[in-house]
């Protein structure tokens, strides 16, 4: 069987790509040959001046120029690294494959997983199963991120929304804001399922990798905009100084780290096996170590609490979150029962799969 995805392929952001490849290589398990399906997204709601950064052309030229000089040449010359290396693991794991409308012969397409149904950039309609070129099409996973009912009906998306979503085969979301806005929406509950890297859970990658070669470190993972405030960054190193560890911050640029490591998404995994501590504000930074089972720490904020929170609430361990840094050392002396954790994790993984194995056995 041959299916497509519909996912964030184009992100440069470790990960998206690590979810991607997660689920082909589930659904490889399976004996069906996928990739992710290109698309143009719809950038509207962004306001006309900053679709230049996501539309690469001529118009985009100001834009990065106005970025390396606000941003400088160490920051810049990482992200262009970065893209480099993503672009490269993508193309040695043939995880992007044509253009949606150019697709034949699919046995299926899946939505998912990711903040698909998330409308902060504008409605995109491939991600709500609108002209996908097969008959069977479900979502996976899929997430709203921070959109909530009330913002789908003050962009006036509510139509456009219910109506793609009933339209489609099966339903499975991977946080509760996402179910109770599919449940608004069309009347439908869908199933709860987990991020495809935890479904797949890359334990034989993760078993083959070696520690890389850093003094005892912090890991510190968050997008590059974020977490450089100057308290958070004091209290940050002064954990690390109290625990005498170097800071590492890999696949992102915070140039008050020790280190800067670009990586690619599975070596990245190395990097939160061998981190003698984490701290993270992200959803994937959470996913990944929860599946090398590093001790980590997740600041949460207005616009993640809630999908983070329903993540960490559903693996026992909502007590890793902290929202002042006044509040990491505590969160990070207490100890994680990772018997119960991933006992939570197979758990997971068998639903999981049960509704991937009914969705794909039509």
């Amino acid at each position: 069987m041959k299916f497509g995805i519909i996912t964030h392929y184009d992100v440069h952001n470790h990960g998206a790509v690590l979810q991607l490849t997660a689920l082909i290589r589930v659904l490889a398990q399976q004996g069906i040959d996928a990739s992710a399906l290109r698309f143009d997204k719809n950038y509207d709601f962004l306001g006309v001046e900053l679709k230049s950064k996501y539309n690469i052309s001529v118009k985009s030229i100001g834009f990065y120029l106005k970025y390396l000089k606000q941003e400088g040449l160490g920051k810049t010359r990482f992200n262009v690294e970065k893209r480099r290396v993503l672009n490269t693991f993508k193309i040695q794991n043939n995880l992007v494959g044509e253009y949606y409308s150019k697709a034949r012969n699919l046995d299926a397409v899946i939505v998912g997983s990711d903040e698909v149904f998330a409308l902060h950039t504008g409605p995109t309609p491939v991600f709500f199963g609108y002209a996908l070129p097969a008959d069977h099409i479900f979502s996976y996973a899929g997430s709203f991120g921070p959109t909530t009912v009330e913002d789908v009906k003050n962009l006036h998306c509510e139509a456009f929304v219910s109506s793609g979503l009933s339209s489609m085969k099966g339903i499975s979301v991977r946080d509760m804001n996402s179910r109770k806005v599919v449940e608004a929406l069309t009347g439908i509950s869908p199933a709860m399922v987990c991020d495809p890297v935890i479904l797949y859970g890359f334990r034989q990658e993760i078993a083959l990798l070696e520690s890389p070669y850093y003094p005892p470190f912090l890991l510190v993972y968050a997008y590059d905009n974020r977490m450089n405030d100057v308290e958070e960054v004091a209290a940050i190193k002064a954990y690390a100084r109290k625990h005498k560890l170097k800071t590492l911050s890999p696949g992102f640029y915070h140039k008050w780290c020790d280190y800067n490591v670009n990586a690619d998404p599975i070596e990245l995994l190395g990097y939160f096996k061998s981190a003698s501590c984490v701290v993270t504000d992200t959803f994937h930074g959470s996913v990944m170590s929860i599946i090398t089972n590093s001790p980590f720490m997740v600041k949460t904020r207005e616009s993640n609490h809630n999908k983070l929170y329903s993540l960490l609430n559903e693996y026992c361990l909502a007590d890793r979150i902290f929202t002042d840094f006044s509040a990491m050392e505590k969160v990070a002396g207490m100890d994680i029962d990772w018997d119960i954790v991933n006992g939570e994790v197979e758990a997971r993984r068998r639903e999981s799969m049960a509704f991937l194995d009914m969705m794909i056995e039509f």
